[in-house]
């Protein structure tokens, strides 16, 4: 970042800085520059993005300048912006995100899309909805925001993960109507007695090999647990659907999110599993498969 010692100014403004970053960030391959320059400045500043605008000949002082230009060498170093910020918006939500979940993404909304017409469905009966391997808790906020009549559950293996979304649940009010456990997929469930109407899921499902060719701010540093779906992507996808069907009412639905070329594999695993009506395939808003809805045979 340009300085006073480098070109004799004494100080720059926001707009000013907002266009370097932008050309900086630019010249560096990201894609993202104007806006990833507009929420790193926002948040140096501890502004909303509009107020930059609103303030744009405001001039920064040497510590502002500071925090700036160390926001700035973390992201080209391949920090992700949502880590940088702590949060990210999910489902018009703000989350605290961290190193230790996964960074919610748009197309996990359709997820979500996916399933709330069967929770607003009246039936007079509270629902019991689960979230297996919750993350930031994304999904389950959302769906607790949306429809807060029901009875909500959220599990992770990881306790860094649930102290995360527990955090997110309070933030919006939330933390009372979900409750929260720690276990690994199915085996902290009770046998015969822990019976759901909706359990919801976005595994990992990504192929191993595949992990070290995603994108720096990716690969090295979202939780690879959370991104890993084995050699072929569906060890996660496959149990849930092969144990889901124990703990869901006649009735129940099962939605996971897949990967775009996973559909014709996730068909075949539930179709052997023989407890479920054949899977409804959901298109996210690139047009790609992404989520999977079957219901439980009654």
């Amino acid at each position: 970042m340009p300085n006073a010692s480098t070109d004799n100014r004494v100080t720059w403004t926001i707009l000013e800085l907002v266009r370097w970053t932008t050309d900086y960030f630019r010249d560096n391959g990201l894609d993202s520059a104007r806006s990833e320059a507009e929420i790193l400045l926002a948040h140096a500043l501890g502004l909303r993005r509009i107020d930059l605008y609103l303030n744009h000949d405001k001039p920064l002082g040497p510590d502002e300048r500071a925090v700036f230009k160390n926001l700035i060498r973390r992201r080209l170093s391949g920090e992700p912006v949502a880590y940088l910020t702590g949060t990210k918006e999910f489902w018009s939500l703000e989350l605290a995100v961290n190193p230790a979940v996964l960074i919610p993404r748009p197309e996990t909304e359709c997820l979500v899309e996916a399933v709330l017409p069967f929770l607003e469905t009246e039936t007079g009966v509270a629902k019991r909805v689960l979230d297996m391997g919750t993350g930031s808790g994304a999904i389950i906020i959302a769906l607790a925001h949306e429809c807060p009549g029901h009875r909500y559950f959220a599990m992770d293996r990881s306790m860094d993960a649930l102290v995360t979304a527990r955090r997110n649940a309070r933030t919006h009010g939330l933390e009372a109507r979900i409750d929260w456990f720690c276990g690994n997929w199915d085996a902290a469930l009770a046998p015969q007695r822990a019976r759901f109407d909706l359990i919801v899921s976005n595994p990992p499902y990504i192929r191993s090999a595949e992990i070290d060719e995603l994108q720096p701010e990716v690969r090295d540093h979202e939780p690879r647990p959370a991104l890993d779906g084995s050699p072929d992507g569906l060890a996660g996808l496959r149990h849930i659907i092969e144990m889901a069907h124990c703990h869901l009412n006649d009735g129940g639905v099962l939605a996971l999110e897949m990967g775009y070329d996973q559909a014709t594999a996730l068909q075949t695993i539930a179709d052997a599993v023989g407890q479920y009506t054949p899977p409804r395939i959901i298109k996210d808003y690139s047009g790609l498969d992404r989520v999977a809805v079957m219901t439980r045979n009654a």
